[in-house]
């Protein structure tokens, strides 16, 4: 798979005194672990990024007294599948995956109408979506600052005015990928780059722009490099590639049951903002520090342990 704020609706949570937000969370997992443990059955795609996620609701489900099975890394068709099919509770998807892969509709352009589109989507599944991450991970092209500075891009039409003085380097799919280079000149016409390069390792993609073999390199726009001053993302200002926003989607049963979860996940949803998603990526991908550390220290530090 390839992958401006909220301003309506989940983010306001954001502007909850932390109080208020620490007490919903902790009088909850007090009032739960004064019962018998209920069982959350939790998914997890196959995407560092998505991991990490899962694991920080993980462990914060159990912080409430919850008890929590884990099925993770598996792609997102089958997890789908298996909340269908009540063999799984929740899982956080990708709208923009859920929006063309599974549901197979066209694309929109921000990553908010493709929340409501999905969500309307999977009312009539018996599926119910909880609050986004603010933070979108659609496909981007990252060129260097030095680059940016020295030849005016900061958009993707800039680039296409340039593109023929350029190299640009890719890894897996990005050539034919329907959400790849051909969705983009598809809406912002030809890009005659100078050279284009493949390479099958990631490490290999980024020392090619570091070592100013390549201009131009696709990533995600949460890429954990982007934590590295030296890398500029530029801007989709034709919003050509699919947003990609995180959103735990629960069966519409299990909602009804539990509904106290909602208080629980909403909340640590909204903090986990770009440069909070960015900073994750940059701890388990490059730092290769073991995601459930990334996601303890992540609540800890953000006040929910």
């Amino acid at each position: 798979m390839v992958r401006q704020k909220r301003a309506k609706r989940g983010i306001i949570l954001g502007a909850v005194p932390v109080v208020l937000v620490l007490g919903t969370f902790l009088v909850s997992g007090f009032a739960l672990g004064g019962c018998a443990r209920q069982t959350v059955t939790l998914g997890g795609l196959d995407s560092p990024e998505a991991l990490t996620v899962s694991e920080i609701y993980a462990q914060a489900l159990e912080r409430a007294g919850y008890k929590v099975v884990r099925r993770f890394n598996q792609d997102g068709a089958a997890l789908h599948k298996a909340l269908l099919a009540g063999e799984i509770d929740i899982y956080a998807e990708y709208s923009g995956f859920a929006l063309t892969r599974i549901l197979g509709e066209d694309p929109v352009p921000d990553q908010y109408s493709a929340y409501d589109a999905v969500a309307a989507k999977y009312r009539n599944l018996g599926l119910v979506l909880l609050e986004p991450l603010p933070a979108d991970n659609a496909l981007g092209l990252a060129v260097l600052q030095e680059r940016v500075d020295a030849l005016g891009i900061k958009t993707f039409s800039a680039l296409q005015e340039k593109a023929g003085e350029l190299t640009l380097a890719y890894t897996g799919s990005f050539l034919e990928d329907p959400e790849g280079f051909p969705l983009l000149e598809s809406v912002y016409g030809p890009f005659p780059f100078g050279k284009i390069t493949g390479t099958s390792d990631d490490d290999e993609l980024h020392m090619l722009l570091h070592d100013k073999k390549a201009d131009v390199i696709p990533l995600g726009s949460n890429d954990g490099h982007l934590a590295d001053p030296k890398h500029k993302l530029l801007r989709d200002n034709f919003h050509a590639f699919v947003p990609q926003t995180l959103v735990p989607v629960l069966r519409g049963e299990y909602v009804e049951q539990n509904g106290k979860i909602r208080d629980l996940l909403n909340p640590i949803s909204a903090s986990l903002n770009d440069k909070a998603v960015i900073n994750l990526n940059r701890q388990t991908e490059i730092q290769k520090i073991p995601y459930p550390q990334a996601a303890k220290t992540y609540l800890k530090d953000n006040g929910f342990f």
